[in-house]
């Protein structure tokens, strides 16, 4: 590697080596939200750590979402940051049409059948000022 100039292999590795550390700090597993309305906010993270999610922007979510979604939406959820080929950054929520239609009604305050796939920069960053200890974001190696 010259001075100046980075390869492009050395900013793939360093792109895969971050990824691969972002990865230990993503949920090992998750809690439904009726789980967490009876007190369980602790889960564990791939490192091994504990993780506790706040009780107020529990409380927040379970005030938005209907009923019949607590033994059904499972928090904490793991957005994917993307970049598309135009350079538009994206946030893509992982996981099942559950926590993609949690993530509309928090978004949106409604959902539709398939739920929210995707968030903008600007809706990213809205929820991640609000549900700080519920939104975890990765990158793709």
């Amino acid at each position: 590697m010259t001075q100046g100039r980075v390869s492009k292999k050395y900013i793939e590795t360093r792109y895969r080596e971050t990824a691969k550390r972002l990865a230990q700090n993503i949920p090992r597993e998750t809690v439904t939200l009726y789980e967490a309305s009876r007190g369980r906010l602790t889960i564990t993270l791939h490192s091994g750590e504990a993780h506790t999610l706040d009780k107020e922007e529990v409380e927040k979510i379970l005030e938005a979402a209907p009923p019949y979604f607590w033994k059904l939406a499972r928090i904490p959820i793991v957005l994917r940051y993307e970049k598309t080929p135009s350079g538009v950054a994206r946030y893509v929520v992982q996981g099942d049409s559950w926590q993609r239609r949690l993530v509309e009604v928090i978004v949106r305050g409604d959902y539709t059948p398939q739920g929210l796939h995707e968030l903008t920069v600007s809706q990213f960053q809205r929820i991640a000022a609000r549900y700080r200890s519920i939104f975890f974001v990765t990158i793709s190696p």
